[in-house]
């Protein structure tokens, strides 16, 4: 298995559907492919279960939907946010004397443009709660637009100080989806799902913070969007995401469980445990990093399906071919199929 330290996970298309699905509501199929294709995803693959995107290509077609619809929340909302909104809503953010302070305009800000949804921010118990309420029972903004709300607020809060904050917890007030564990790429917290209210919170202790930002440092980050602030750098504290950063730094395919529990100070059944409480396995992590490591070399490298295949220690192309189908659905040709066509 190749060594390289900065491997991201990849997404199911799952996300990729939600993204889209407010996007339909405002943009013809045409332009629907447009973006697709700009951003480099194979269009068969998109209803193709167990499909997954890089992290590259989720913030490339999240731009192009933006930019090409003029609409910064993608269709996500009742009526259209357009280009230029966020910049206008964080420069007003920047002279507030406190995040919390900030944190309230911006709550007011999209109250002023939200009509089936308000922004609540206050204080209780310690924490600073950001909740994203429906204003009646008409309101039915999709899933992905919950996702979003709650990712824009923490990813404008964290930027606002220089830091990722932790969360205290997350809520969403829509069902639990089968992709639930995906979320600990997003978001630095515990999240439960059929809740009153989609909201987030944190300690007010960093509510309580001073912050200076300046307009010069507000463009880049928002050139950046949403990369920077749609998957967290928090992750690492979970075990999985610890061993599979020992997986990667000792790529030999005999690589076990004892090893990984040995370099974490764990013995093997504390370290089987603590995965089976964060919902994963020793071998689940293991595959899904070969199988995130398969996918992007499939898609931004030119290496041939037999060169990676050796690269992640399998013994055949074929026996590659079958791992790969169990991971994700598909072969490892269709991922490789939009460069070939060249549609």
């Amino acid at each position: 298995m190749p060594v390289d330290h900065s491997v991201d996970n990849t997404l199911p298309m799952t996300f990729v559907q939600g993204l889209l699905q407010g996007a339909q509501n405002i943009c013809s199929a045409a332009d629907i492919h447009r973006f697709v294709s700009a951003a480099g995803i194979a269009e068969h693959l998109l209803d193709a279960p167990g499909a997954r995107v890089t992290y590259d290509q989720f913030v490339r077609l999240y731009q192009e939907v933006a930019l090409g619809s003029d609409d910064e929340m993608m269709g996500q909302c009742s009526r259209r946010i357009r280009s230029g909104t966020l910049k206008y809503l964080c420069a007003s953010l920047l002279d507030a004397k406190s995040l919390t302070i900030a944190m309230y305009r911006f709550t007011r800000f999209w109250n002023l443009l939200l009509d089936d949804y308000r922004f609540d921010c206050a204080e209780q118990s310690g924490l600073v709660v950001i909740a994203l309420i429906p204003r009646d029972g008409s309101a039915d903004m999709q899933r992905f637009g919950h996702e979003l709300m709650m990712k824009l607020a923490h990813g404008i809060a964290s930027w606002l100080i220089g830091q990722e904050i932790p969360l205290h917890a997350v809520t969403f007030s829509f069902a639990r989806p089968q992709y639930a564990s995906e979320y600990m790429h997003m978001f630095p917290a515990p999240v439960s799902f059929e809740q009153p209210h989609t909201a987030l919170s944190f300690d007010a202790h960093w509510g309580a913070m001073k912050f200076s930002r300046s307009k010069a440092e507000l463009l880049p980050f928002l050139q950046a969007a949403p990369r920077y602030w749609l998957f967290t750098t928090l992750k690492e504290r979970l075990v999985a995401q610890q061993v599979r950063q020992h997986v990667l730094l000792n790529p030999k395919q005999d690589c076990c469980i004892q090893d990984a529990a040995n370099a974490l100070l764990l013995s093997t059944r504390t370290l089987t445990r603590r995965l089976k409480e964060e919902g994963t396995s020793y071998q689940l992590v293991k595959d899904a990093l070969r199988r995130d490591i398969a996918v992007q070399q499939l898609i931004h490298t030119d290496l041939s399906i037999a060169h990676i295949a050796q690269g992640l220690g399998f013994d055949s192309t074929a026996v590659f071919h079958r791992a790969f189908r169990g991971w994700t659905g598909s072969t490892p040709g269709a991922y490789r199929r939009r460069e070939i066509n060249g549609c």
